[in-house]
């Protein structure tokens, strides 16, 4: 409506400029014709007196090839703007004399019926030339016409057949043949560079396959809009570069599309609602796909390839694409609008590349495959940095998901109410945050291997948990390197019945086992961490037992424990109760852990061990003593302490060894043989003399090989070449 409304408007406001003729002559036809004299020829103009158009001439016109005034004979060239504008002509003959057919010249000419022939002396047909004409039946375009004008045939509804746009022409104007349904096919000539917006719009009656000249680099919006009879395989030149709106939306019988190379951009509808196509493939230099390109085109089937030269896919893009089995997500998709994939319910397997995609829709309801309830694998590159936030929201079937160790990103929501997920999540350690509510409501998950040492979020706050709803998760994983415990991470895990926190662990996040109430037996907080957030372990009603081991007892936020039993054992370090008692109030039954402490010989025949002065809890000070035997003498103790007696401080429990030697052994030496070899310990560093070492290798007591530079105290075995392996104690 609102195109018509600007269109009548400007009609109008050209029709009321005054217009004037120098002459008037009657046609072979009988008819009275006014014309101008326009660089030595005839124009075919309108009157301006009581009756300014052609509206009371009737019957068959004949247009004259020359016109005579004032004794000189004009040649008739062109037929003017409005010339014959709502006249009621039932046929008119142009003679081939005519060059120009100006603009709107038989607007609304409704009783113009039969055949219009345009000769070939015609080179151009204006804008509006014969716009409403709705009794023609077909027309034939001279060979001469270069253009045809914006809506130059529009709305002519009776035309039938084939319509044969010649060679000469280069440009299809706007609207051209809009609404043109009664024709059934259209031959665009060789030489057609530009096809205008709406050109073709509403052609419903074309039948069969479309061909689009290589001539042609651009086609408007709209072009083909509605032309649902077209079918077959439809072929983009691949002088094209873009695709505009709706171009060929609603073309319900095209089976197939090739887009090429040389598009960079599909707009918004393209193949809007062609729901017949059941392939396309996309050229691999589309940078985008907008809005509703391939909308409800329902018999698209197979594998979906988004080429990796694609870097945003617009909302609702492939909405209710219900064939497709498989979708492949280039690697520079960098964001995916809502609902991109709605309701694709054939949709079984996602293939996502996109190593920087950062979002994939932007709100709660904004989901990019909300309704692809068939989804049951996901397959995520090897280079996936982000997994964008709603991407598989509610995909009910998605049963298994395996996060690649390039990702250090997982958005919120990203796999919301993935209900179907089961068996064990692993979180790799390349992961530094996880959204709210990543993994809510994922009800079949039962293990979580949490590997990500670095996680510093995982929500942020109290109301979006990121395994919130996972009430089935009943046992959790920690990497033996994750340092922190991020903020949420298993909130209302309620069949969680154990967890073991690592001694890599230095900080447990807020909210982090908030309302576990199936945690049972004993939790042990490692010396490692040195802070507890806000509500960390609030409402574990199950625990039995909580035991510190760090002397110094960490930073407690809120209410870490409130909801506990308070009256359960709460273990702390020896010499440490006072300090645990001022900062946990809440408990009331504190049990001082008594460490064991013992010394011994490393071989009872070479020397024996006494304690001189036992720790205690009050007193953490212990001296030994170390007595060698009858032709030995004392060596090293196993801290590496050459000290007798030797003073040491115990916090835990510890025990000490102390190592002989035969009296006369070079310190730091045992098992040497040979006498053309030497072994000597310098600063961690060791060094074999009277051998070739450039095959020397050092190994410490677990067989791993070490630098040999800046060894600690112990013993290593040395192995050059096929020499038997020498046993060393280094000392320092």
């Amino acid at each position: 409506m609102k195109k018509a409304f600007i269109f009548t408007i400007a009609f109008f406001a050209i029709w009321q400029t005054s217009f004037a003729y120098d002459f008037s002559a009657v046609a072979p036809s009988g008819q009275t014709l006014y014309y101008n004299i326009v660089n030595g020829n005839a124009e075919v103009t309108y009157q301006t007196t009581s009756s300014p158009r052609y509206t009371s001439l009737y019957g068959n016109l004949t247009i004259p090839d020359t016109v005579t005034y004032n004794g000189t004979t004009y040649s008739v060239t062109s037929i003017g703007r409005y010339a014959f504008s709502d006249c009621h002509l039932n046929s008119v003959t142009i003679p081939g004399t005519i060059i120009i057919i100006g603009d709107s010249a038989f607007y609304r000419c409704s009783g113009l019926r039969g055949t219009l022939t345009i000769p070939n002396s015609v080179t151009s047909i204006g804008k509006r030339a014969f716009v409403n004409c709705t009794s023609l039946t077909s027309v034939t375009i001279g060979n001469s016409v270069t253009s045809i004008g914006h809506y130059a045939f529009c709305n002519c509804s009776g035309l039938t057949g084939t319509l044969t746009i010649p060679n000469s022409v280069t440009s299809i104007g706007h609207y051209a043949f809009s609404g043109c349904s009664g024709l059934t096919s259209v031959t665009i000539g060789s030489s057609v560079i530009s096809i205008g917006s709406s050109a073709f719009e509403g052609c419903s009656g074309l039948t069969g396959t479309l061909t689009i000249p290589d001539s042609v680099t651009s086609i408007g919006h709209y072009a083909f809009s509605g032309c649902s009879g077209l079918t077959g395989t439809l072929t983009i030149p691949n002088s094209v570069t873009s695709i505009g709106y709706y171009t060929f939306s609603g073309c319900s019988g095209l089976t197939s599309v090739n887009i090429p190379n040389s598009v960079i951009r599909i707009d918004n509808g393209a193949f809007n609602r062609c729901s017949g196509l059941t392939s396309v493939t996309i050229g691999n230099s589309v940078t985008s796909i907008g809005e509703y390109a391939f909308s409800s085109c329902s018999g698209l089937t197979g594998t979906l390839t988004i080429p990796n030269s694609v870097t945003s896919i617009g909302h609702d893009a492939f909405r209710e694409c219900s064939g497709l089995t498989s979708v492949t997500i280039g690697n520079s998709v960098t964001g995916i609008s809502q609902y991109a994939f709605k309701n694709c319910r054939g949709l079984t397997t996602v293939n996502f590349n996109a190593d920087s995609c950062v979002s994939a829709g932007d709100s709660w309801s904004n989901r990019v495959f909300v309704g692809c309830d068939s989804i049951s694998a996901v397959n995520f590159g090897c280079n996936v940095k982000l997994i964008p936030s709603y991407l598989l929201y509610g995909c009910t079937r998605l049963t298994s998901v395996t996060i690649p160790n390039s990702v250090t990103s997982i958005g919120h929501y990203a796999f919301c109410n993935c209900s179907g997920l089961t068996g064990t999540l692993t979180i790799p350690n390349s992961v530094t945050s996880i959204g709210n509510e990543a993994f809510y409501g994922c009800r079949g998950l039962t293990t979580l291997n949490f590997n990500a040492d670095s996680c510093v979020s995982a929500g942020d706050s109290r109301a979006e948990r990121v395994f919130g709803g996972c009430d089935n998760i009943s046992a959790v994983n920690f990497g033996s390197n994750v340092k922190l415990i991020p903020s949420y991470l298993l909130y209302d895990c309620t069949r969680l019945t154990s967890v073991t926190i690592p001694n890599s662990v230095t900080s447990i996040g807020s909210y982090a086992f908030y309302n576990c109430s199936g945690l049972t037996g004993t939790l042990t907080i490692p010396s490692s961490v040195i802070s507890i957030g806000d509500y960390a372990f609030n409402n574990c009603s199950g625990m039995q037992e909580l035991t510190f081991l760090n002397p110094i007892p960490p930073q407690f936020g809120t209410d870490v424990f409130d909801g506990v039993p308070s009256g359960i054992p709460v273990n702390v370090p020896c010499g440490s109760l006072a300090l645990y008692y001022a900062r946990l109030l809440y408990f009331n039954n504190f049990v001082e852990l008594q460490f064991e402490f013992s010394a011994m010989s490393e071989d009872e025949s070479k020397g024996t061990v006494q304690v001189l002065t036992e720790p205690t809890c009050t007193n953490h000070n212990a001296v030994v003593y170390a007595q060698p035997a009858s032709g030995y003498r004392f060596d090293h103790w196993s801290t590496g302490s050459t000290d007798n007696p030797y003073s040491l401080t115990v916090v835990v429990d510890t025990v000490i060894t102390a190592y002989f030697a035969l009296e006369g052994d070079t310190q730091g030496i045992e098992d040497v043989e040979g006498d053309d070899m030497r072994i000597i310990v310098s600063n961690g560093r060791i060094v074999i003399e009277g051998v070739e070492q450039k095959d020397m290798h050092v190994y410490d007591a677990t067989g791993r090989t070490r630098n040999n530079h800046a060894l600690p105290s112990g013993v290593y075995l040395v192995k050059i070449g096929n020499l038997p392996a020498k046993k060393v104690v280094v000392i320092r």
